[in-house]
């Protein structure tokens, strides 16, 4: 008897970015049936006529799994609880492959990632694997055939170096814990599009002597609706008199209008005003689904807090994660503490070129802006434009740059592992692009939103378990080792050289 795969197809919760992806899935479906078909194997589509767009959808669906492996191929962005709650119904005993287009068109890769992230939260085995040109046959064949023979797909990489921590280290680890406990942070909303990157009430707590506090978005939308038009068009004028580009225009549709911003900068003050009301140190925003879906993106507020330049500011960063994203907000705060608070990026790992070690880093939620050149008194080389439609209906711009500080950069990220919480980081630098190279990589890579290209030290795709790693200027590898050891709590570093034999391969 033929022995059979199952593969369980999920995407977006919105109709039109499913109508513009799922044909693309589709075209990228035919060529893994046919490798799997060479293979000697029977694929078993679980839902051939549309992607899974809900969890009770993805319940529905996997129910019918009964083969002997399962697929999980996720051909652009899809919610990560239309996988993780459905795959909880499966045998734990069934090999499951997490399978990611790689395109940078579309955030297949990143959709991996994100769901990673929560079956690892719970406890879910499963191996992942990454396609760029499905044509292409050869380059993934053998992969695919490893998991479908032998139930598992581990691709063999470098041992990663040794990270040596010393007392100075263990001194500032110890400071910094010091500085986190008795803080408090604020989520606002609940998880971004089914996210798994919430950590408990209990962690914050117990690893970290933070308090987490959490509000409605409600709260934030009628304390934005106090703030005077007059207040929020100072705030306008002042990004534009530092050197920020409002590419403003008067269709809603198509552009950024100036009602998107002024709602924005109302925001923005809503956010301090809650953050001095509740004294917290430190905050998250939803912003994605609920938010987004009645008024425009508060992505450029998030940016702006996250600058020591901003409106009404007192030179002082303010970490604020976009997506409410616990475990993002959480290391943002501790790399921006182990920086002497400096701006720390909040980023989706979107794409790669793993010949050159070259990552995008590509995500929404905004960039500070003084990543665009490391300049702490000036907004030049940011901007903003209107995101895209088919994501934001109701419009509302990003704060965008392209980085251009060269230099060293830590990338850190806490999240879990087998029901456990973990640290993970590692190392790179900046690839500073010339403008040519920014247009060129950019195209078909959301081109509205922050971009940082980044050199790594080692192939994170497969060993991190999110899809929002964060990263800040200098190298701080050894002090995070310490943070994880003071904690209690494991460490991982991925890097397989170091950022100077980096420079020179």
């Amino acid at each position: 008897m033929q022995k059979t795969v199952d593969i369980f197809l999920p995407l977006d919760s919105r109709d039109e970015p499913n109508a513009e992806v799922w044909p693309v899935t589709q075209q990228q479906l035919s060529h893994l049936i046919q490798v799997i078909k060479d293979s000697g194997w029977a694929p078993s589509i679980l839902n051939p006529d549309k992607p899974v767009s809900s969890v009770a959808e993805g319940i529905e669906v996997i129910r019918r799994a009964q083969a002997d492996r399962f697929i999980n191929f996720m051909g652009g962005w899809a919610y990560p609880d239309f996988s993780v709650s459905p795959m909880w119904q499966l045998p734990r005993q069934t090999p499951k492959l997490m399978l990611g287009s790689s395109i940078s068109d579309y955030p297949g890769a990143v959709a991996l990632l994100a769901a990673v992230a929560g079956t690892e939260h719970v406890g879910i085995k499963t191996d992942r694997l990454f396609v760029e040109d499905f044509s292409d046959h050869d380059i993934y064949r053998d992969a695919l055939v490893s998991f479908l023979e032998n139930g598992e797909y581990s691709p063999t990489f470098p041992e990663p170096i040794e990270i040596d921590i010393n007392e100075t280290h263990r001194n500032t680890a110890q400071r910094v814990m010091a500085e986190l406990s008795g803080s408090i942070y604020g989520a606002i909303g609940p998880r971004s599009m089914q996210m798994w990157n919430k950590i408990s009430d209990a962690d914050f707590l117990s690893h970290f002597g933070i308090v987490r506090e959490g509000f409605d978005g409600l709260r934030l939308l009628k304390m934005t609706e106090k703030i005077p038009t007059e207040k929020a068009e100072a705030a306008m004028n002042f990004l534009q008199e530092k050197g920020m580009e409002l590419r403003l225009g008067d269709d809603p549709k198509k552009d950024l209008t100036k009602e998107m911003v002024l709602f924005q900068m109302k925001v923005y003050f809503a956010l301090l005003e809650l953050k001095q009301q509740f004294k917290l140190d430190f905050l998250g925003v939803q912003d994605q689904l609920d938010w987004i879906e009645h008024y425009p993106a508060t992505d450029l507020a998030i940016g702006l807090m996250n600058n020591r330049l901003r409106p009404q500011g007192d030179g002082e960063t303010i970490v604020a994660a976009t997506e409410a994203d616990d475990g993002a907000a959480l290391t943002m705060q501790l790399l921006k503490l182990l920086s002497g608070g400096e701006p720390v990026g909040f980023n989706d790992l979107r794409y790669w070129d793993a010949e050159q070690r070259l990552y995008w880093f590509v995500n929404s939620g905004a960039l500070a802006p003084y990543f665009a050149h490391g300049d702490h008194g000036s907004l030049q080389g940011s901007w903003s434009e209107r995101q895209t439609y088919m994501y934001f209906t109701l419009g509302g711009g990003t704060s965008s740059v392209v980085v251009r500080v060269p230099g060293v950069v830590t990338w850190a990220r806490f999240s879990y592992k087998d029901h456990q919480l973990y640290l993970c980081a590692g190392r790179g630098s900046t690839d500073v692009p010339t403008e040519e190279q920014w247009q060129l990589r950019s195209q078909q890579c959301s081109p509205d939103w922050p971009q940082w290209y980044l050199k790594l030290c080692g192939r994170i795709e497969w060993h991190i378990n999110s899809n929002h790693p964060m990263t800040v200027m200098g190298d701080y590898l050894a002090e995070l080792k310490a943070v994880a050891e003071e904690i209690g709590i494991p460490f991982e570093c991925y890097d397989t050289m170091t950022p100077e034999e980096l420079a020179s391969a």
